[in-house]
């Protein structure tokens, strides 16, 4: 971890002091234990060679059959005793590691010091967690330390922290001030919030407020949040719709469905269908049906036919033919067909065939097709020259082109001369050899004069 002016600042002034009181700053003291031999630079680089080494032991793969071995942690008679330094020894543990190489060992012996820092003195370490943190540290050092100075001085910490130059360094902070703050009095809190910077540095405070405030008290939560207004609404509501909905998913929706934001009404419904849906898929369907704005509406059911085919794509698809999903099956078909086919192609080109509706049928088996070209193309083509139907084959190959288009410029030019529709080969081929021409127009050139498969009138159009 690096290490900053702070740290130097600090450890100078330590040690000036010391040396005035004739007692040196980093000079070790005694622990409790009187067994145990005064630590030094060198006692402590090879407890952390050891930690180190350890944790390089953990590499070699286990036998087979046998669980991996848990992550080394510090030893706990280490922990312990750094649980018992006083804040010089901090220091001087601290300054010892400056310039080690960073391993998980070397981190977890960061944070237990600096934990330990700021039970003594939290200011002192939340200044030396942000300039690292600003130098590339692990922004867990600069939460650790806030929270410390949180519980006994929200309103100080959340001054300082507002003002880091660290964008990173300042929002860790104050997220976990807020965290901490909102814990034990939320409506101190939620005023403080406007005091910072505009920005994430307020969205993220109204963020951590709304799930204390909701967990504590979910009218008030909903009261305050419904008195915000832009991102921090949205921020204050995205964690109310969280926390409510897993209880009462239903009284949520008719929280949201009162607001006079258009947007929160419309990113609090999708939130909502989303939670919903993983949890009682038939329950949230059935709910989309009591939404009488149809836009938001579709909006709801789009967000639940999401999540709900990533989960169970077959059930989904099942309900793609029920009477309330048919208005929507239309928009629902290809996003359901392609989630599904990344699961099992095979089980979901089955199914897209089938499809009697030819305008449902066509988006399903390109959304397959798309879907099956990306993650298996040899077993894509297989399946596309297996189907009989021509105009099937047709709106397979035209997806399956376009998809190996991004990669392959040139087998796609050859799929797509196979279509036998006239109007879709057109279409086809002038979308790839138009992409062709921008990155090696000399080869889509020569593979149009070259075609057997298309009229002289046509390969002068494309090579316009």
């Amino acid at each position: 971890m690096k290490r900053s002016l702070i740290f130097i600042l600090i450890c100078a002034s330590g040690f000036c002091a010391g040396y005035l009181l004739g007692v040196p700053f980093f000079k070790t003291q005694p622990l409790p234990s009187s067994s145990r031999q005064p630590e030094t630079v060198e006692n402590l680089g090879q407890k952390f060679s050891t930690l180190a080494s350890s944790e390089k032991k953990q590499a070699a793969p286990p036998p087979k059959g046998q669980k991996p071995a848990p992550k080394p942690a510090a030893p706990p008679n280490l922990t312990a005793e750094i649980a018992s330094l006083s804040l010089a020894e901090v220091h001087s543990r601290l300054q010892a590691m400056d310039g080690m190489e960073a391993t998980a060992a070397t981190d977890e012996m960061d944070q237990l010091l600096v934990s330990r820092w700021s039970k003594l003195d939290p200011i002192g370490a939340s200044e030396f967690a942000a300039a690292a943190v600003a130098e590339g540290g692990n922004p867990r050092l600069l939460q650790t330390a806030a929270a410390a100075w949180a519980k006994t001085d929200p309103a100080g910490a959340a001054q300082w922290a507002a003002t880091l130059d660290s964008p990173l360094a300042r929002d860790s902070a104050l997220g976990q001030i807020f965290n901490t703050w909102s814990a034990t009095n939320p409506l101190q809190a939620a005023e403080a919030i406007f005091s910072l910077p505009m920005g994430s540095a307020q969205t993220i405070a109204t963020s951590a407020v709304a799930r204390n405030f909701a967990k504590a008290n979910p009218a008030s939560a909903m009261q305050w949040a419904e008195s915000l207004t832009g991102p921090t609404q949205l921020a204050a509501a995205r964690e109310i719709v969280n926390l409510w909905s897993t209880s009462d998913p239903a009284g949520t929706g008719a929280w949201i469905l009162r607001q006079e934001s258009d947007q929160l009404r419309g990113e609090a419904l999708r939130q909502l269908a989303g939670n919903w849906v993983s949890r009682d898929p038939d329950g949230a369907l059935a709910y989309s049906q009591s939404i009488s704005d149809p836009l938001l509406r579709s909006s709801f059911i789009q967000s639940a036919m999401q999540r709900f085919s990533s989960m169970n794509p077959l059930a989904a698809a099942n309900w793609l033919s029920t009477d309330a999903a048919r208005p929507h099956a239309e928009s629902l078909v290809g996003g359901v067909s392609s989630r599904w086919a990344a699961f099992d192609p095979g089980a979901a080109s089955g199914w897209a065939t089938s499809i009697t509706d030819s305008n449902l049928r066509n988006k399903a088996i390109s959304a397959v097709s798309t879907s099956w070209g990306q993650n298996n193309p040899e077993a894509a083509a297989g399946w596309i020259s297996s189907l009989r139907d021509p105009k099937t084959r047709d709106v397979a190959t035209a997806a399956f082109s376009a998809q190996m288009a991004k990669t392959d410029p040139a087998t796609a030019a050859q799929w797509a001369s196979r279509i036998s529709d006239p109007t879709q080969l057109k279409g086809s081929l002038q979308r790839i050899v138009g992409d062709w021409k921008k990155v090696d127009p000399n080869a889509a050139r020569l593979f149009v004069q070259s075609s057997n498969a298309l009229s002289a009138e046509f390969k002068q159009k494309l090579l316009r």
